[in-house]
């Protein structure tokens, strides 16, 4: 029986890997599990608010550091080594494990973008981030994989038994599944129809490409606006540029950082969902846009195949005549919007939270009784 674990929180608030953390801590604590958690102390608020109700099963512990660091690579091991008497096992949901490397090590790996040409490093920090996966994949029992996409990556990678690498598919935060109660937009400089894309503006997620498409189908449809809804690195950046210089301003709508709810009120009113990635770990946004009940177009790359299958409407991410195509169809067929909805709404049943956290017990567990 899986009573205490250690499950690392130096990534907490960090995208799509803070998301995932969320969901797991919730989801062990509501099922008994005790987890002890490093957590930077500079969120230490956000993360009472986010967690105060399952402090009896949640234990943080506060540092001043955070995952990638030099002071987490030397310093975390000392926490680590004292709990080692107390938890069953230590689960990183990323590759930052320490100088001093625990027993009953669970990792897990989201994506491989860095050995690809979307990760825009230095070649220091290209053959740091080798070093720590090498490392890491070497040293865990066991390495929970969010898509059998990602699976093949990782044994591509490096000479491992496949049995080592488990795959447990991303799930839906419970909140998307209870939206129904949202009644209107919340940002008022909104107003009409819009497409929606919700993530990162990096290179991978081909936003430049969705512009250049944007500024295609918008005459087909003048009211449409494109709305691009995530975090923003800087003040001036590449989409900035680009949609100042086609003059889409007044078109295209920035909303930075949004919290939960104004992403579900974004999801619930716009006409479809865009997901134009070149690459993907996993691609949880699309699933969240179906429980929403909204009609997804998304890249026909290999694990947006695998996750979404016959709930989204697929397009070719490197061919503007084809992402201008798809859009113009969805918008107009609305038998086949009727039907991305239906096929929407029975794909993301898949990935409840529920089966993640049961799957992520059953690993657990295997883990520590082999030891």
């Amino acid at each position: 029986m899986l009573h205490i674990v250690y499950i690392d929180g130096l990534f907490y608030k960090g995208a799509g890997i803070g998301r995932y953390y969320e969901s797991l801590l919730k989801g062990l604590a509501k099922k008994d599990v005790k987890i002890y958690t490093c957590v930077p102390l500079q969120l230490k608020r956000d993360f009472e608010l986010d967690f105060e109700q399952y402090f009896e099963n949640v234990m943080p512990i506060y540092v001043n550091y955070k995952g990638f660091s030099i002071k987490a690579f030397w310093s975390q091991g000392k926490i680590l080594k004292k709990l080692e008497r107390k938890v069953s096992l230590f689960h990183f949901p990323h590759i930052n494990i320490p100088l001093y490397i625990p027993k009953n090590l669970v990792v897990t790996i989201h994506d491989l973008r860095p050995f690809t040409k979307y990760w825009d490093r230095s070649y220091f920090k290209k053959k740091i981030y080798k070093w720590y996966f090498k490392r890491t994949v070497k040293k865990a029992e066991k390495i929970i994989s969010v898509s059998e996409t990602i699976k093949k990556e990782i044994l591509l990678q490096c000479f491992i038994n496949s049995s080592k690498v488990r795959v447990i598919h991303e799930s839906v935060d419970e909140k998307f599944f209870h939206s129904n109660i949202l009644e209107k937009k919340n940002d008022k400089n909104i107003i009409g129809d819009y497409i929606l894309f919700v993530g990162s503006r990096k290179k991978h997620k081909n936003l430049s490409r969705l512009i250049l498409v944007f500024n295609q189908v918008k005459n087909n449809f003048p009211n449409l606006k494109l709305v691009i809804a995530g975090k923003k690195d800087s003040k001036i950046d590449d989409i900035d540029l680009l949609r100042n210089k086609l003059d889409l301003k007044e078109k295209i709508i920035e909303v930075i950082s949004p919290g939960d709810e104004e992403i579900i009120n974004l999801y619930k009113y716009a006409k479809a969902f865009i997901f134009p990635s070149l690459y993907e770990g996993f691609g949880l946004p699309p699933l969240e846009a179906m429980t929403i009940g909204t009609p997804v177009l998304a890249s026909d790359i290999p694990v947006l195949k695998e996750v979404c299958n016959d709930g989204v409407y697929f397009f070719n991410p490197r061919n503007i005549a084809d992402m201008a195509r798809a859009i113009r169809k969805v918008l107009t067929d609305n038998n086949l919007r009727k039907y991305l909805v239906e096929k929407g709404k029975e794909r993301v049943s898949f990935f409840c939270p529920e089966k993640a956290i049961s799957r992520h017990i059953k690993i657990y567990e295997e883990t520590s009784s082999e030891k």
